[in-house]
């Protein structure tokens, strides 16, 4: 499994974000967290690449331990924020320059990184005149300098256009022929069945159900329908 997560809470002053959450993610795969807003799935995301630390339970990646080994963990995995994190004064290429020093990414990784996202075109273009879609591409090219064996989207689609979305959408598919493991976490139920070979959905900080998301849609369980009543909502009101 490239993750595994047991039992973990994770309590923020008086707020549960994570409630005894357990789940699995197989090596490979391209793996959905659905949710709304607040159901704990930035938490998760946080606490699998080692930025926020939890209370209690056990958490794995790749067999490594989050408690013990969290430096080989941070070493094979990378995160794209649902903020922009570039300089928007710099260059596309500059940018691709700078995290490549940073991350000591080689040739081959920044090629990819370029050639998957569709940035060849734009080297000389200053990252802040970029359109929202083309923004999202280099972040996502950013988290790919370092040669992952995971990668972590939090969101990335919020605020673009249908056709960027799409685009979007088509180059994190394009990642599981690389190997990469994807984690992704959107409230859009459209973009989850679109890409993801499996789906956990979560609320309020609970694993509601884990597993094919046709096997999670024909469910008859209430619980989850009225979960997917308001992720519809949502969508509608985009």
């Amino acid at each position: 499994m490239a993750i595994r997560v047991c039992d973990v809470i994770k309590t923020y002053n008086d707020v549960q974000a994570l409630d005894h959450l357990s789940l699995e993610v197989k090596c490979g795969s391209i793996f959905g967290l659905l949710g709304v807003n607040g159901a704990g799935k930035s938490t998760l995301l946080s606490i699998l690449n080692g930025l926020s630390k939890f209370d209690s339970g056990s958490v794995e990646v790749f067999g490594y331990d989050l408690k013990t080994q969290k430096h080989k963990i941070r070493e094979i995995s990378s995160i794209v924020p649902q903020n922009l994190a570039f300089y928007e004064k710099l260059t596309v290429q500059e940018n691709l320059d700078f995290f490549s020093k940073i991350q000591k990414a080689t040739k081959a990784s920044f090629e990819t990184a370029v050639e998957i996202n569709s940035l060849n075109t734009l080297f000389k273009q200053e990252a802040g005149t970029l359109s929202g879609g083309q923004k999202r591409r280099l972040n996502m090219a950013i988290g790919m300098l370092n040669d992952p064996k995971i990668i972590y989207f939090d969101e990335p689609t919020v605020g673009i256009d249908p056709e960027s979305r799409n685009a979007i959408l088509d180059s994190i598919k394009s990642y599981k022929a690389l190997g990469i493991t994807v984690v992704y976490t959107s409230h859009y139920m459209n973009e989850i069945e679109k890409i993801c070979d499996e789906v956990a959905v979560i609320a309020e900080g609970k694993l509601v159900q884990q597993g094919a998301l046709s096997e999670i849609l024909s469910s008859k369980d209430e619980t989850l329908e009225a979960h997917f009543l308001a992720l519809t909502q949502k969508e509608e009101n985009v």
